[in-house]
C-alpha cells in the first residue's frame, strides 16, 4: 500500500488526465452534484469549471433546457442502481444552439456501494440531422419537396378507415410539361412543377396529404370530407392556379375527383377511378391550354430574339394579307398566322453569344444558327398543337432556287407557307430597325424583294405581295 503521499500524487495525475481528456466527462455524486468535468465539456457548453463544478443538476436549466425532470429521473435510477441504457440529451451548446448529446452512464463504485456516476457524452447533432434528411429523401419528393409515392401508399393504408371516411382522391396531371422541357429547358420544366406543387399544398385543409405521383403526375387524399368539399377545394386549386398561371409559364392541369364512402371499396379502386376521371378531362377539354403553350413559345421568342411583340403582330396581319389575296382556305390561314409566330421557334436553342453577336459570325457559328430550322421542326413535331407547321418550319429558310438551307429544295417543293413567310419576314426585317442596321424605306424594301424574286422569293407570291405593302399603288 502506497504512502499518503503517492496517493495524493495518483489523485491528482488522475484529475490532471480526466480533465485534459479530449472526451466530453462529467462526474455526479449521489447527491446530484457535478464534482468533475473536462476541459472539453466546459469548452463546448461555454461555460466556466466554477459555473459548473459544485451546482446540482436542477440548477442547471440553462445548460440542459429541456424538461429538467427527466433528467433527475435518469439521475434516480441511477442512485438505485439499475442500470441505464445511453440516452438523448439536450444541451445548451457555446454557440447558443441546443445539441443532441447521446449519454452514457457508468457507475463507480468504493467498496461495493456506488459512490458517483461517470456521464460520457457525444454531440449527435451531425448524426441527427444526417438521420432527418435521410428520413426527408425516404418520404418526400426531391424536387418539389412534397411527399413521394411510396409515403402516399402508407398514408392510404393508415387512412383506409372507416373514421376516416368519406375518403376523396384527386388525381391531377400537368398540361404541356414535355413541350416546355423540350422548348424552355428542363429548369423551366421544373420550375413548373415546383410551382404547382407550391399551389396545390397551399389550396389544402390541415390533415390532407399531397404528393407527386409520378413524372407530371399529382395526387391528393382528402379525408372526412364530403363531395361538395371535395368539389370546393379542387375549384380553389384550379382558381389559384389561373391566378398564378402567365403567358410565359402557363399552369395548366387535368384533374380527375373519386370519392370513396364504403370501407369495403379497394382503395386501388379508387385512385383507378380518379386517374380514369382525368385522362377523360385531358381528352374532352377545350384547346387553352394549347393556345397557353403557344402564347409561352411567343414570349420565350420575345426574350431571345429580336421577335418583338410588335413584331410578331406586324408578320402575322402581312400573312394572313396575303394568304387571303391568294384566296387561302381557313385552316391554311390559321396555320400561316401560326406559322408567323412560331417559324423562328429554334432560336430558343441556339445560345446568347452567338443569337446576339453584333459582328459577323464564324462559318462554324453560322451552321449552328442554320440548325434552328431543324431544331423548331422537332419542337412542333412533339406537340400535336403544332404539328400542322413542323414541316412548313423545317423549310421557311428554303430559297426559290434550291440555295436555301436544310435540304436544299426548291420551287413549289417547298410548302407554300413556307415560301408565303419567306417573302413577308425578309420585308418585315429589312423596314424595321435591327442592333446591327438601320431600317431601309418601303420603296428600298420592295426593290429588294424584286431583286431577290426568282432566287430566294417565290416570284409569283413577290408579285402578289408588292400591292398590298406599296402604298402609292394603292392609291391608285
Amino acid at each position: 500500500m502506497g504512502s499518503k503521499k503517492d496517493i495524493v500524487k495518483t489523485e491528482e495525475r488522475y484529475k490532471r488526465l480526466f480533465n485534459e481528456s479530449p472526451v466530453m466527462m462529467a462526474a455526479v455524486n449521489r447527491e446530484g452534484i457535478f464534482t468533475e468535468c473536462t476541459r472539453s465539456a466546459l469548452k463546448f457548453a461555454g461555460i466556466r469549471r466554477a459555473e459548473f463544478i459544485g451546482k446540482h443538476f436542477s440548477n442547471l436549466k440553462t445548460i440542459f433546457p429541456k424538461d429538467i425532470s427527466r433528467y433527475l429521473e435518469i439521475y434516480n435510477n441511477a442512485v438505485k442502481g439499475k442500470i441505464i441504457s445511453p440516452f438523448e440529451v439536450y444541451v445548451k451548446a457555446g454557440n447558443g444552439k441546443t445539441s443532441s448529446i447521446e449519454c452514457s452512464v457508468k457507475l463507480i463504485k468504493v467498496k461495493g456501494v456506488i459512490d458517483r456516476f461517470l456521464l460520457i457524452l457525444r454531440d449527435i447533432t451531425h448524426q441527427k440531422e444526417a438521420e432527418k434528411k435521410i428520413e426527408h429523401l425516404l418520404f418526400h419528393d426531391r424536387l418539389t419537396g412534397l411527399y413521394n409515392r411510396y409515403f402516399f401508399e402508407e398514408e392510404m393504408k393508415r387512412l383506409n378507415t372507416k373514421r376516416q371516411h368519406p375518403l376523396a382522391i384527386i388525381m391531377g396531371d400537368v398540361n404541356g410539361l414535355k413541350i416546355i422541357n423540350d422548348v424552355l429547358g428542363p429548369e423551366k420544366g421544373d420550375e413548373l412543377l415546383c410551382g404547382i406543387g407550391n399551389i396545390l399544398k397551399d389550396s389544402l385543409r390541415g390533415g390532407d396529404i399531397v404528393a407527386r405521383w409520378g413524372g407530371d403526375e399529382f395526387i391528393i387524399i382528402l379525408p372526412k370530407i364530403s363531395e361538395e368539399d371535395a368539389r370546393n377545394i379542387l375549384r380553389r386549386i384550379k382558381t389559384r392556379l389561373n391566378e398564378k398561371s402567365t403567358k410565359a409559364m402557363p399552369l395548366s392541369v387535368s384533374f380527375g375527383l373519386a370519392i370513396k364512402n364504403d370501407i369495403d371499396k379497394d382503395v386501388s379502386q379508387l385512385i383507378k377511378e380518379a386517374e380514369d376521371k382525368m385522362c377523360r378531362g385531358k381528352m374532352t377539354r377545350d384547346q387553352s391550354p394549347h393556345s397557353h403553350i403557344i402564347a409561352s413559345l411567343e414570349k420565350a421568342l420575345e426574350e431571345r430574339d429580336y421577335e418583338t411583340e410588335e413584331h410578331v403582330r406586324r408578320i402575322k396581319d402581312l400573312a394572313e394579307k396575303l394568304g387571303r389575296e391568294l384566296d387561302l382556305d381557313e385552316e391554311s390561314i390559321d396555320n400561316l398566322i401560326l406559322l408567323a409566330a412560331l417559324h423562328d421557334v429554334g432560336k430558343i436553342s441556339i445560345a446568347d453569344k452567338i443569337l446576339f453577336k453584333i459582328g459577323g459570325l464564324t462559318d462554324k457559328e453560322w451552321e449552328k444558327i442554320k440548325k434552328h430550322s431543324e431544331i423548331g421542326y422537332r419542337i412542333a413535331g412533339s406537340f400535336r398543337g403544332l404539328a400542322s407547321i413542323a414541316e412548313a418550319i423545317l423549310y421557311h429558310h428554303e430559297w426559290w432556287d434550291g440555295n436555301g438551307y436544310p435540304e436544299g429544295i426548291k420551287g413549289e417543293k417547298i410548302p407554300l407557307i413556307s415560301r408565303i413567310i419567306s417573302v413577308v419576314d425578309a420585308y418585315d426585317a429589312m423596314t424595321n430597325d435591327r442592333p446591327y442596321r438601320k431600317a431601309l424605306s418601303k420603296k428600298e424594301a420592295i426593290e429588294e424583294l424584286k431583286k431577290w424574286s426568282g432566287s430566294q422569293f417565290d416570284p409569283y407570291l413577290v408579285e402578289r405581295f408588292i400591292p398590298l405593302v406599296d402604298d402609292e399603288k394603292r392609291r391608285n
